[in-house]
């Protein structure tokens, strides 16, 4: 599996969704998303490969909202 640049990370996500919501908000709208996309990732400073990124975002983008917004723009900002 591919990698992505270095800096695409759960802290990444995390991050931006913090720019839109608590986060205590943030946090919890992220770890559904990874349970929802079978994402196991210990280190929040881990780098995602790209087939579990694309799912990741996919799933942010499913829970609609502020997820919708950080998942899409993270899918064409990293891979479209």
């Amino acid at each position: 599996m591919s990698v992505l640049k270095s800096d695409f990370t759960t802290n990444l996500i995390l991050s931006r969704l913090q720019q839109r919501v608590s986060r205590t908000n943030a946090r919890l709208l992220l770890n559904t998303a990874k349970i929802k996309a079978g994402l196991v990732v210990t280190a929040d400073d881990a780098v995602i490969e790209t087939e579990q990124a694309k799912e990741l975002c996919l799933k942010l983008i499913g829970q609609g909202g502020p997820s919708f917004q950080v998942g899409q723009s993270l899918y064409k900002e990293y891979l479209a």
